[in-house]
């Protein structure tokens, strides 16, 4: 009798251990948990912000165009400020919806092109918020338009009196209103693709694993991005056209506003899973822990650069090779451990 009762506890504790992997995978971070946290707490959010803030931007330049004083020129100039760091976050959002290279065309050309900008003035629609026009401005990106255009138009001249005085022209005013609206319009027709793939997540399970590949894939090319052409990484004496948002004196707080949406967008947000979380449910903790690290030290990094970056980028060399170090070791360490620890494949071709 004792041995059928030694059997049959045998043959329950070889039971439950026999379980625990199927336990195990249980409170593991699945992918379509870690795509869909990424897409609503995170690019839907940042969509979010980019149309309300160019949406304000419309309503503030279309105001400075009405009444052209310093005052509706502060707001215009707040107003894009906030609406191209609203942007810069959203960078680090190019994939799914995001991905599409005209979007980028659209919201921020580089390089942008003053000349072209001249010649286009002159032939700004009579009608810049018609739909006829804003469907003209989604279909013809330009190296003279979107939110580069904008600044040029409000922060070109160095004395407020003489930027009001471009405002008394009728064409270039209209030529503002209508870069406004478009960057608005298309602020909002993103809006509708995310929540749109948002849906679609729901019915295509094949889909989640993909979508993840390609935010990890676009979150270490956007780092390569800050840690080369928007540090100016080859030149030792760069002008400050060679930096983005320099006009308005905008390039660190662009270039952390980028770094802090590919930061969410890995860590995820207060109110989701990232994919530190993804690893840690796996068991990765000494990878999790290298991952945060090296996302302060870059994070770090950038915040010891000069206010005016672009104004000062020769004195500032030394920051600045110190920061290009610490994102390109950031890129390098998600493109390899990261990648392998999730267990994707990035191309970094794309």
């Amino acid at each position: 009798m004792n041995l059928l009762k030694t059997g049959f506890r045998l043959a329950k504790l070889a039971g439950a251990l026999l379980a625990l992997p199927a336990m195990a995978d249980e409170v593991r971070i699945q992918p379509p948990e870690l795509a869909i946290s990424i897409t609503e707490h995170v690019a839907m959010p940042a969509t979010q912000a980019l149309q309300k803030e160019t949406s304000q931007l419309l309503v503030r330049v279309t105001a400075l165009c009405a009444m052209p004083n310093r005052d509706n020129l502060r707001d215009a100039q707040d107003s894009w400020r906030r609406a191209s760091e609203a942007w810069r976050r959203l960078e680090a959002t190019r994939f799914g919806p995001a991905r599409v290279e005209s979007l980028t065309n659209l919201f921020a050309p580089w390089p942008f092109d003053v000349q072209a900008l001249q010649q286009a003035i002159a032939s700004a629609p009579t009608d810049p918020t018609s739909g006829q026009a804003i469907n003209d401005w989604m279909q013809q990106p330009t190296q003279a338009g979107g939110l580069p255009a904008l600044e040029y138009l409000l922060f070109a001249e160095n004395t407020p009196d003489k930027q009001l005085a471009q405002f008394s022209q009728n064409n270039r005013c209209r030529y503002a209103i209508w870069q406004s609206a478009g960057v608005a319009r298309r602020a909002t027709t993103l809006g509708y693709e995310w929540a749109g793939l948002r849906s679609g997540m729901n019915y295509d399970m094949s889909y989640h694993r993909p979508f993840l590949t390609e935010a990890l894939t676009r979150s270490v090319i956007n780092l390569k991005e800050l840690a080369g052409w928007k540090l100016a990484s080859k030149e030792v004496t760069p002008t400050e056209s060679r930096f983005p948002d320099w006009r308005a004196h905008q390039t660190k707080q662009s270039l952390l506003a980028t770094f802090d949406g590919i930061q969410q967008v890995l860590l995820g947000s207060a109110k989701g899973v990232g994919f530190d979380d993804y690893l840690a449910s796996r068991g990765k903790d000494d990878l999790v822990t290298e991952l945060r690290a090296k996302f302060f030290e870059a994070r770090q990094a950038l915040d010891q650069l000069p206010d005016d970056l672009a104004a000062h980028a020769m004195q500032s060399r030394g920051e600045r090779l110190l920061a290009q170090r610490k994102l390109n070791a950031l890129a390098d360490f998600l493109a390899g451990p990261v990648s392998q620890g999730m267990g994707f494949a990035i191309s970094l071709s794309q």
